[in-house]
């Protein structure tokens, strides 16, 4: 084994893992390489949560798409989503 590396044992409720592996698996994942990348998430956006973590995923997303929409003030927001309403 080399020694800049860990082997990592826990203990978990059964149903949880098969549902875990269930889910990861149907996207084409294992349950090693998907908590592996979660880590590395943690530590790059110093955050453990999942769900914050795909938020700022969504927003360095938006920030690269030359065709995204933009708005000069929150009061245009809610002037595009009254419209949407009255379609």
């Amino acid at each position: 084994m080399k020694r800049d590396t860990v082997t990592c044992s826990f203990v978990m409720d059964r149903d949880v893992y098969n549902t875990f592996k269930s889910i990861v698996s149907r996207h084409g994942e294992n349950v090693k390489g998907n908590i592996v990348r979660y880590m590395q998430s943690v530590i790059e956006y110093d955050i453990p949560n999942a769900d914050t973590i795909l938020a700022i995923q969504e927003v360095q997303a938006l920030k690269n798409n030359p065709n995204k929409k933009t708005y000069g003030s929150f009061s245009e927001v809610l002037e595009e989503l009254d419209a949407e309403d009255d379609e």
